[in-house]
């Protein structure tokens, strides 16, 4: 470990120093976090990259194509969707451009009605259905579901799966409908999960008089900060009651260096913001 320039004036017994390692908010009992929809707005079944496609595309108006499930749009005149040509045994797929390891997506029914079919995008929704990834040779059942029946227009459901692989193609094979002349789609979403499955080891006590703790944010930005061994038990407490959903959403830092002209200086970090954090102990 190369420690920052205003540790080299000073002589330290390095008489301890390990690291703890915290990684994907992965302490306590913290709700899973995801990404935002990894799919790019897509204007074509091509572009701007990866591939949409469906089973069948309902063409009428020269609407209705698969990557319209994937434009990020819910323009409600009816045409703005995937729709296939059966109301069973139908899917809708998008092909990455790299590996995902997807465990969650969204999906939003048609949203549209006329006075001749009120529920006309509620009954084509799907009702049965599985996610399911390609792996070169088969597809993967990520995720089963069955009797979905209580979808809202204009409103998207999300689903949540675990799932240890990446794949670059992933597709929901739709089985059944709610009873409509076709399957459609207004939005499907992909996401990736931020952070991991909780560390059932308790995570070690600081002991060291002081330490380097360095917080490497979501964004991809590092924050360092000296602190003794107190100040970094304090910071812990605060992550793990945040992780537990208890207390201040940010943690402040009194920064009492380089103040400069200034009487004070804070910087205040976001719990939802931060990847991961490390702590390097050591005693003078």
């Amino acid at each position: 470990m190369i420690l920052t320039n205003r540790f080299s004036k000073q002589f330290f017994s390095f008489a301890l120093m390990f690291s703890i390692l915290f990684s994907g908010q992965n302490i306590g009992h913290a709700e899973d976090q995801y990404t935002k929809d990894l799919i790019p707005t897509m204007t074509s079944h091509s572009s701007p990259e990866g591939i949409a496609s469906a089973s069948s595309e309902n063409q009428e108006q020269q609407k209705y194509f698969a990557y319209l499930a994937f434009d990020d749009t819910t323009i409600p005149d009816g045409f703005d969707v995937w729709a296939s040509l059966t109301t069973s045994n139908e899917w809708l797929q998008f092909e990455f451009t790299s590996k995902k390891q997807i465990q969650k997506y969204t999906l939003e029914p048609k949203n549209y009605a006329h006075s001749g079919s009120p529920t006309d995008g509620m009954s084509q929704a799907p009702k049965d259905w599985q996610f399911q990834a390609w792996n070169g040779a088969d597809w993967i059942v990520l995720d089963s579901q069955s009797g979905i029946t209580d979808w809202v227009p204009g409103t998207k459901k999300e689903f949540m799966f675990n799932n240890s692989n990446s794949y670059n193609k992933y597709r929901i094979f739709i089985t059944a409908n709610n009873g409509g002349w076709a399957i459609s789609l207004g939005q499907m979403e992909m996401m990736e999960k931020i952070n991991s499955t909780p560390d059932p080891d308790p995570e070690p006590i600081p002991t060291g008089d002081n330490a380097l703790l360095v917080i490497k944010m979501i964004s991809g930005l590092e924050k360092e900060f000296e602190l003794t061994a107190s100040e970094v038990q304090d910071f812990i407490d605060w992550y793990n009651d945040r992780a537990d959903g208890r207390g201040k959403e940010t943690y402040m830092f009194d920064k009492d260096f380089n103040k400069g002209p200034f009487t004070a200086r804070k910087d205040y970090v976001a719990f939802s913001k931060i990847q991961s954090f490390e702590v390097m102990e050591y005693t003078k």
